[in-house]
C-alpha cells in the first residue's frame, strides 16, 4: 500500500518543507499518519492535521494572521562613492619654486584657507619686482597725464603729444592691474610691495575643507607650474555614482530612494536619492552612469566600492513570515487553524497565492486568511513510502 507520512524533524530542513496531506487511499479505512516528536497522529480524509496542546507548544508553534507590510520593487546596481564637483580639489603651484615648508600629512583634515605648504623661488621675487617697477612708472605717467591734460585744454601743447602720454598711461595702468591680479592669486598683498616690502616665499592655502588624500611633497623639492602636488576631498560632500544596466533604465527616474552598503559590511546600510541620469550608454559594459545624493556620508571615503538597490516602486500588502509558507509542486500552501479546544488544535492545508518575497516575508494576495501557523511549520515534512 502506498501511503504518506508526516513526521516531526528538527534538522533536515531549514525552510518550510512539504506538508501535503492529500489522500492516497485506495479503499475505505486506510489512514495517513503524522508524527510530532515521535508520536503518530491521524489525519482524516479531509486532510486535517490534529495536534495536542502539548505537541503544539513544545514544538514552538504559533498561530497568527497576515499583517500589513511595505514591499518594494528594486533594481540592483554597483558603483562607487565619489566626491561632488565642489567636494574635491587638486592643488598645484602657479609659479615654479622650491618646497620650503610642509604643514600637513596625508589623511589630515584641513579647513578652507589653512596653509598647506610654503614655496620659495626667484619667480616669486621677480614678479614682485616687476610690479614695484610698473607701479612707480604708473605714478610718473599719471603725473604727466594730468599735467598734459590741463595744458591740452588750454591748447598749450600739441594734441598728439597729449594722446601719446594718455596711451602710455593707460597701458601702464592695465599692466599694473594685471600684475596686481597675479599677486593676489599668489596670496601676496600688492600694498606691501607698494610700501617697499618684498617676500621671498608664498603660502599655498586649501581652497576647500577636506581630507588630504594625496600629497607628493618633500622639503627642498623643486616644483613646476600645473603639477598636481596635493588632492583634497570633502568627506561630507560625497555622492554615489552607480552603473545601471540599460535594460533597467526604463524603471529609473530622479527622486527614487537608494539603499547601498559596503560588501564587507552588509549589515550597515546607507541611504541616497537619485539626482541625475546619465545621457550615454557605455558600449563595453552596456551600463549608464547615474548619480545619487547621499543622506549621511559618515564612515564613507572617496572611491569606495558599494552595492546598491534602487527602489523603483513601493506598495502595501498583506504578508506572512516566509517560514509559514509550504511549497509543494510549484504551489504554495499554509496550515490554517480550523478548530481549537483546550487540549487539541486542528489545522487544514490551504492553497494561497503569493507575490513578492522580501526580507523574510511573503506577500499574500488572498484577503480572507486568518489563523495561520506562522511558526513551527518547518518542523513538519512529508515522507512518501510504499508499505
Amino acid at each position: 500500500m502506498h501511503a504518506i507520512r508526516i513526521r516531526y524533524h528538527l534538522l533536515l530542513f531549514s525552510i518550510p518543507a512539504l506538508i501535503g496531506v492529500a489522500s492516497c487511499n485506495k479503499g475505505a479505512g486506510e489512514n495517513q499518519g503524522a508524527g510530532v516528536q515521535g508520536e503518530t497522529l491521524l489525519l482524516d480524509q479531509a486532510g486535517i492535521l490534529k495536534l495536542t496542546r502539548t505537541q503544539f507548544e513544545s514544538s514552538g508553534m504559533k498561530v497568527g494572521d497576515p499583517g500589513s507590510r511595505i514591499f518594494s520593487l528594486e533594481v540592483n546596481a554597483n558603483g562607487n562613492v565619489v566626491s561632488t564637483i565642489s567636494g574635491s580639489a587638486k592643488i598645484s603651484s602657479l609659479v615654479p619654486g622650491r618646497i620650503m615648508k610642509i604643514n600637513h600629512n596625508p589623511g589630515e583634515l584641513v579647513n578652507r584657507g589653512e596653509v598647506l605648504f610654503s614655496l620659495e623661488g626667484n619667480e616669486i621675487i621677480l614678479i614682485q619686482q616687476e610690479y614695484a617697477e610698473a607701479f612707480n612708472q604708473l605714478n610718473l605717467l599719471a603725473a604727466d597725464y594730468e599735467r598734459l591734460k590741463a595744458l591740452s585744454q588750454d591748447a598749450i601743447v600739441a594734441r598728439k603729444d597729449f594722446l601719446k602720454t594718455e596711451s602710455d598711461f593707460r597701458s601702464m595702468q592695465a599692466r599694473v592691474e594685471g600684475l596686481k591680479a597675479r599677486l593676489r592669486m599668489l596670496q601676496i598683498d600688492p600694498s606691501m610691495i607698494e610700501q617697499g616690502s618684498i617676500t621671498p616665499h608664498i603660502s599655498v592655502r586649501a581652497p576647500i575643507r577636506g581630507v588630504i588624500t594625496r600629497q607628493d611633497l618633500v622639503l627642498g623639492q623643486a616644483v613646476e607650474t600645473q603639477e598636481t602636488l596635493l588632492e583634497l576631498v570633502d568627506t561630507k560632500n560625497l555622492q554615489l555614482k552607480l552603473q545601471v544596466f540599460e535594460h533597467d533604465l526604463a524603471d529609473i527616474m530622479e527622486g527614487q530612494p537608494v539603499r547601498f552598503y559596503v560588501p564587507d559590511h552588509p549589515e550597515r546600510e546607507y541611504e541616497a536619492t537619485i539626482s541625475h541620469l546619465g545621457g550615454s550608454i557605455d558600449p563595453d559594459t552596456r551600463t549608464i552612469a547615474c548619480l545619487a545624493q547621499i543622506g549621511n556620508s559618515e564612515g564613507l571615503v572617496n572611491n569606495l566600492y558599494v552595492e546598491a538597490r534602487i527602489i523603483t516602486h513601493r506598495h502595501e500588502a498583506l504578508a506572512i513570515p516566509e517560514q509559514a509558507l509550504v511549497r509543494q509542486r510549484d504551489q504554495d500552501y499554509v496550515m490554517v487553524l480550523s478548530e481549537e479546544t483546550a487540549d487539541q488544535l486542528s489545522f487544514r492545508k490551504v492553497q494561497v497565492h503569493t507575490g513578492i518575497t522580501q526580507d523574510g516575508y511573503v506577500e499574500i494576495l488572498d484577503q480572507d486568511l486568518s489563523g495561520i501557523l506562522t511558526e513551527g511549520a518547518y518542523n513538519l515534512w512529508v515522507e512518501e513510502t510504499n508499505d
